[in-house]
């Protein structure tokens, strides 16, 4: 099987990410992927697993605990997604050993060759449960991938494993994998067709990774790291932990940091930890958020001290300088700016217009926009709309995008969009527009700004 003909036997299978519309507890059975890791001979087992969820920065997150856990001489499995160019950025190892790749986007993705000659080996099991385990149902694209990373995850050795959820938590495939820490980013609206109306309903699935088959510490309780919620999701997760038998440290009450400066460069940031340890220390990521990302992960790194495992301070410093999460507030040009977000919720879209008028007050702003046909529309435009001097509406490539005449352009009030119906097609506009003292955004959708990212070199 080559690389190629694995990716369209994979693709053979439904895939949710390509999909808006689907009942979440019927499409999503845990059931079905214990059967399956069972099948594949529980890969997992004796995994040291960190667990991450939440509405906003699980990927940045779990991208600076895997960078300092490196940092601390140890091999670790990355699983995440969506990915932005290429599908193997979704399974990485990084260790000391990928120096000469530390400079690309995603070091240490997995080889082609790998990937296609795990997914052959583990096809029979695939098609023996497709055909003898019907009463589970179908097998879905996340859930076999989400086993073939595991299975090499254990193949080459990994001494941890950071887990991205795709979806939610409780239901999600990851939810399977047994973790030492969990660990819940901020909580807002997003796939509330999916997850629920209201933010208690989003954060109960959201919490649903912290269960009772977690790992135990000495004293008999599981670990959970979360950020500063609402009182509703606080609230939530709290009552999820005290069922579960977990302990939650919590972000400003347990742990907390400060920003100290920072530019379009990187930022400088003070953090106390769990341990009342004092660190000064920077980071490449830009925005606010980024620094509560990196403090939930130095603090799902400390609490790993309860399982025997206890993090250095060199180890942390250069975790989180090193750790680099592309398509987030990332700059790729200065002359003119260009800069690409996936701001895919209303909260997100806020912060990246604060971060607009914040660093580039008295700059005209001009944004590339479009956004899958799920989302919530109208409160990301209204975050949006504002802050924007010229603003182009695209389409990404994927089923789930929203059409720009139907969907996107009825709710801008300011301004009147120019309307393309690709990504390619919004940047040549963009191309012959753009002056050299302006800044340019390309936001929205993940998918918008994976395939602007292949393409902005033109400029």
């Amino acid at each position: 099987m080559t690389y190629e003909e694995a990716i369209v036997y994979l693709e053979s299978f439904i895939n949710y990410e390509r999909k808006t519309q689907y009942h979440y507890k019927t499409a999503f059975k845990l059931e079905r992927m214990d059967k399956f890791l069972s099948n594949l001979a529980d890969p997992e087992r004796g995994m040291q697993v960190i667990h991450v969820a939440g509405t906003k920065g699980k990927g940045s997150t779990a991208c600076f605990i895997a960078s300092i856990l490196k940092e601390m001489g140890f091999r670790v499995g990355l699983y995440t997604s969506p990915h932005l160019l290429d599908f193997r950025e979704r399974i990485r190892i990084l260790d000391t050993r990928n120096i000469a790749e530390e400079k690309a986007p995603f070091p240490g993705m997995i080889l082609k060759n790998d990937f296609a000659d795990i997914l052959e080996s583990i096809r029979p099991q695939i098609e023996f449960f497709r055909k003898s385990f019907q009463n589970f149902g179908n097998l879905s694209f996340f859930e076999i991938l989400t086993g073939l990373a595991l299975v090499y995850f254990k193949e080459k050795n990994v001494d941890f494993v950071v887990l991205e959820t795709g979806l939610g938590g409780r239901f999600d495939a990851t939810n399977a994998v047994s973790s030492s820490v969990s660990v819940i980013t901020p909580v807002s609206y997003d796939h509330e067709h999916i997850l629920g109306n209201t933010l208690s309903e989003i954060a109960f699935e959201k919490a649903g990774i912290i269960k009772s088959t977690n790992k135990r510490t000495d004293d008999g309780f599981s670990v959970c790291v979360a950020a500063i919620q609402n009182k509703e999701t606080g609230e939530v997760i709290k009552r999820r932990a005290k069922a579960e038998g977990a302990v939650v440290f919590e972000l400003e009450r347990d742990f907390c940091f400060k920003r100290l400066e920072g530019d379009l460069f990187g930022q400088e940031f003070f953090y106390q930890g769990l341990n009342n340890d004092p660190y000064f220390l920077k980071t490449r990521m830009l925005g606010l958020h980024q620094l509560t990302n990196a403090s939930l992960a130095i603090a799902a790194c400390e609490a790993l001290s309860l399982f025997g495992t206890k993090v250095n301070s060199e180890s942390v410093s250069k975790g989180i300088w090193s750790a680099f999460w592309p398509g987030r507030l990332e700059i790729v040009r200065t002359k003119p700016f260009i800069i690409l977000d996936g701001a895919h919720n209303g909260d997100s879209a806020g912060r990246l217009a604060r971060f607009l008028e914040k660093e580039f007050k008295g700059f005209k702003k001009r944004l590339i926009f479009g956004s899958s046909e799920d989302k919530d529309l109208k409160g990301i435009i209204s975050q949006l709309d504002h802050v924007a001097d010229r603003i182009i509406l695209t389409r990404a490539d994927n089923p789930r995008a929203a059409d720009p005449d139907k969907s996107l352009l009825p709710y801008f009030s300011k301004n009147i969009p120019a309307v393309t119906h690709s990504v390619e097609e919004a940047l040549d506009l963009l191309n012959k527009e753009l002056g050299q003292d302006e800044v340019a955004v390309i936001t929205g959708s993940l998918f918008v700004v994976g395939e602007a990212r292949n393409l902005w070199r033109r400029f």
